[in-house]
């Protein structure tokens, strides 16, 4: 990732790590501690939370110049 981006996704998961069930969050799969959270504008994240550890399980990163039809 570069610079800006990688600060903005690294940002984003010291919040989430203080608090891996926030409101913004949603749960997949059965459970709570399996969740969905959009980081960033361009940046998914799967995780789950086990034994008070937020483990990070996907991790998806769009990049707005591989679209192969942009909007508008």
């Amino acid at each position: 990732m570069e610079p800006v981006r990688r600060a903005s996704f690294d940002k984003a998961l010291e919040i989430l790590a203080r608090d891996p069930y926030t409101e913004l969050s949603r749960p997949i799969g059965v459970g709570e501690q399996d969740r969905e959270i959009r980081l960033t504008s361009q940046i998914v994240a799967e995780y789950l939370v086990s034994r008070g550890r937020l483990l990070l399980v996907v991790l998806r990163v769009f990049d707005d110049t591989d679209i192969l039809l942009p909007e508008g």
